[in-house]
């Protein structure tokens, strides 16, 4: 979806390069290919910038609740919202879309790990490609089925540092020990941007 500034930003760029190009008198295919790559870009900055690299999360909220035609985001700010019900509808949609096991199987395990029953799919955390974020899983797996040497040691050996202080403080909430969560919470949040932020910010309960 495409925001109004971003349908007025598109206008002015055409009529400017329009100009500019009659009086340059650059021929017309290299003026169509200059509009097509401007465009281009000022369509995907914004879808890039607040994925990926914001830190903004109540901007990176606003932008991907304003996209949940899309069944991707609808998906993941039903994980935000802890709304079962629209993530279930969202997963559905995914599984239409996306055939192969190894891509929905990311989807199957994220919804599993929001109704806390990450045992149920332990054949969909096993074809997940990223090694990361399977190991992430696995880790968290281990938080739910009690055995917490093994998260602890897991969760030293992430790749992603987030992915680390996340497990950490999944581990002492079930010791009981919040205050001592509440750091690693916070210091997953700052090791991350973009949507990863905001899910983590969500799940905390921070916003």
């Amino acid at each position: 979806m495409i925001s109004k500034t971003q349908y007025i930003s598109i206008i002015i760029l055409a009529i400017s390069l329009g100009v500019l190009t009659a009086i340059w008198q650059i021929n017309f295919w290299m003026t169509a290919i200059m509009i097509f790559l401007s465009v281009t870009l000022i369509m995907y900055i914004p879808y890039v910038w607040y994925m990926y690299f914001s830190q903004n999360t109540e901007k990176i909220g606003s932008y991907l609740n304003q996209r949940t035609k899309q069944p991707i985001i609808q998906f993941y700010c039903s994980l935000a919202d802890s709304d079962e019900r629209g993530a279930e509808e969202a997963l559905h949609l995914l599984k239409k879309k996306y055939k192969s096991p190894n891509i929905t199987a990311i989807f199957t395990v994220a919804y599993a790990a929001l109704e806390n029953r990450l045992s149920t799919v332990r054949d969909d955390i096993l074809l997940i490609k990223d090694s990361s974020v399977r190991q992430y899983y696995e880790a968290l797996l281990q938080v739910e089925e009690g055995h917490y040497d093994e998260a602890e040691e897991m969760s030293s050996t992430l790749t992603k540092p987030w992915m680390g202080e996340s497990v950490k403080a999944e581990l002492l909430h079930m010791k009981g020990l919040s205050e001592q969560a509440a750091v690693h919470e916070t210091k997953a949040i700052e090791l991350t941007k973009g949507m990863q932020r905001y899910l983590l910010v969500k799940k905390y309960k921070l916003i």
